[in-house]
Formats: structure tokens, C-alpha cells, sequence
């Protein structure tokens, strides 16, 4: 069974996905987006990237819902392999991603 946060992330990975493939004409990997924190930040920042669509809302939706989950681990809440994502890698932009950027 599945526990509601994880259920809210799938279809916001889902909506994301569909609004990608409209956008873009190319979807994500739907797994590797709730699995892999890298894939998951390029996808987001990819997501804020294109204005005048839902893409930046679902993006920051996302995130909220990741957090969550990140944090009703620390309460110990089962969050099945949500431990390797950190706070820095679920940061907006202008939230200090800036900082990994290699200087110009």
C-alpha cells in the first residue's frame, strides 16, 4: 500500500511527465525522477526553465512534497529511499544552487 506523500509525488512525477511531453515533445523517466536525486533536480530546473505553463507550479509542488517526505523521515516515518535526498538538492532556484555553479 501506498502512503499518501508517496502517492502525491508519483502524480505530480506523472503530471510533470505528461506536461514535459507536451512542452518539450520529450517526457521524463517517472522512476528516476522519485529515485535519483541529480535526475531529479535536472528534471526541476528544467520545469522552472519554461514559463507560461504549469511546469514551474509542479516543479515547486514537487519539492514541497519531497521535502515533506524528507522530513516525516527525520519523524521516523517510512519514506522508502527518500534519505538520499538532501535539502540542497530539493533548493529552488536563487536558494543557493548557485553556489555548485563553477565560476565564470
Amino acid at each position: 500500500m501506498m502512503i499518501p506523500s508517496s502517492n502525491r509525488r508519483l502524480q505530480l512525477a506523472t503530471r510533470i511527465h505528461y506536461a514535459l511531453l507536451r512542452e518539450l515533445g520529450h517526457g521524463i523517466e517517472i522512476g528516476r525522477l522519485l529515485k535519483q536525486p541529480l535526475y531529479a533536480r535536472d528534471v526541476l530546473l528544467v520545469c522552472d526553465a519554461c514559463r507560461g505553463n504549469d511546469l514551474p507550479r509542479l516543479a515547486r509542488a514537487f519539492r514541497g512534497a519531497m521535502q515533506e517526505a524528507v522530513e516525516a523521515g527525520a519523524s521516523g516515518t517510512s519514506t522508502f529511499g527518500l534519505s538520499k535526498f538532501g535539502s540542497s538538492q530539493l533548493s529552488m532556484p536563487g536558494e543557493g544552487w548557485t553556489e555548485s555553479l563553477p565560476a565564470a
